[in-house]
């Protein structure tokens, strides 16, 4: 099914009401659709003041402010004006009690929504940066040698300026030139990041899935690693891991990348098909094209049958990926290349593979010496809220 706004589905996902797979969903549309999250920050913004104008004290000299508020409106007269000229259509909107509770009304409103803003600034969780090089900026003050970066601030750095960011107490993130990240989650269990554009550098020592990355087309999910990831002024982005693992998540489609393995992620497609960077160039140009070609078409079967012809023995991760990403006759054409390179475990048979069974796949991925699949299922589970 697919929706192309949430926004009747935004308060039930603000407040927890919704199904996990129904919520996964809501959240992963919102990191792509801008309608929908200025939409949800509002939401989330009308509850967060209700809430705390109901825990917080109002400042000792409040009432001193609205008086001397209200004494500047009565100098200039606000309150005689219309007088005994104004027709009888609006003698009532000249009596002075109702122009008075208006103005205590909105003084008081503009008091108290000044004062909770600056409450939940100064509360809000915050990472700390290092600048590395140049200006960069913390929203539109420039970092000292340290700065805070608190929950919904924007990082920005120019051509010229680099900074690094301090992941709580879990590893650190080199941001380069040219880049713009926002910090969404500061938690002891979540801890997330958003890449708008640039590049920046991940070096994570925590368990897996407590560090996340949302980029315009897909979620970064730390396993335990180190990796770079680029998004490009039109969105796309490229994931390269250094050591460990990363997931890398949209919709449902979950694709593993190991050390020293890539993948691209597209607006609109999501994260593709995981490749070597030792692959050959052929392959590589191949892949691409199946990734976004049409399903059915002639361009996507021919782009599989050169992806099929250029692997090699190593390249049995691209293609265990491909055994989800193709049905009928071309799932049986990668099955038969699979096992041409890397024969299956005898217990995994042509037919669960083609009914794509996830005991089978694991199994076989068993077989390819990449590491066991149990460990990412132990920790699998659903992805947390995207605030973005």
């Amino acid at each position: 099914m697919f929706w192309n706004h949430v926004n009747k589905r935004l308060s039930a996902y603000r407040h927890g009401e919704l199904r996990p797979e129904e919520s996964r969903r809501v959240a992963e549309h919102l990191i792509s659709c801008r309608r929908c999250r200025d939409e949800y920050e509002e939401i989330k913004f009308g509850a967060q003041l209700a809430a705390r104008l109901t825990e917080e004290k109002a400042p000792a000299g409040l009432w001193e402010e609205l008086e001397g508020a209200l004494d500047k409106l009565d100098a200039l007269g606000y309150w005689r004006r219309g007088g005994v000229r104004a027709s009888r259509r609006r003698a009532f909107w000249s009596l002075p009690s109702f122009k008075l509770g208006a103005a205590v009304a909105m003084v008081l409103m503009i008091i108290l929504s000044v004062f909770w803003y600056q409450a939940r600034k100064a509360q809000r969780p915050s990472w700390d940066v290092t600048r590395i090089a140049g200006a960069p900026k913390i929203g539109s003050k420039a970092v000292g040698e340290v700065g805070k970066l608190r929950v919904g601030e924007w990082l920005v750095t120019d051509n010229s300026s680099s900074a690094q960011i301090s992941v709580g107490e879990i590893g650190q993130v080199t941001v380069d030139p040219g880049s713009r990240v926002r910090l969404v989650e500061a938690k002891a269990d979540e801890h997330r990041l958003a890449l708008e554009r640039g590049k920046m550098q991940a070096f994570i020592y925590a368990p897996p899935r407590q560090f996340y990355v949302d980029t315009p087309s897909a979620v970064a999910v730390d396993l335990g690693c180190a990796y770079t990831l680029e998004v490009s002024e039109d969105g796309q982005g490229l994931l390269s891991v250094i050591g460990g693992w990363v997931a890398f998540e949209w919709q449902g489609r979950e694709t593993f990348v190991p050390a020293r393995a890539m993948c691209v992620t597209r607006p609109q497609l999501g994260p593709g098909t995981p490749y070597f960077d030792d692959a050959s160039e052929d392959f590589q140009n191949a892949l691409a094209i199946f990734d976004v070609a049409e399903p059915g078409s002639d361009a996507r079967s021919n782009a599989l049958q050169s992806v099929l012809a250029k692997s090699r023995k190593r390249d049995a991760l691209t293609l265990w990926h491909l055994l989800a990403r193709t049905d009928g006759d071309d799932r049986l054409r990668v099955y038969n290349r699979l096992a041409e390179l890397i024969p299956p475990p005898p217990q995994v048979t042509l037919d669960a593979v083609m009914r794509v069974d996830r005991g089978a796949l694991d199994l076989w991925w068993e077989k390819l010496e990449l590491g066991s699949a149990e460990w990412w299922r132990i920790w699998k589970g659903p992805i947390p809220s995207q605030t973005k």
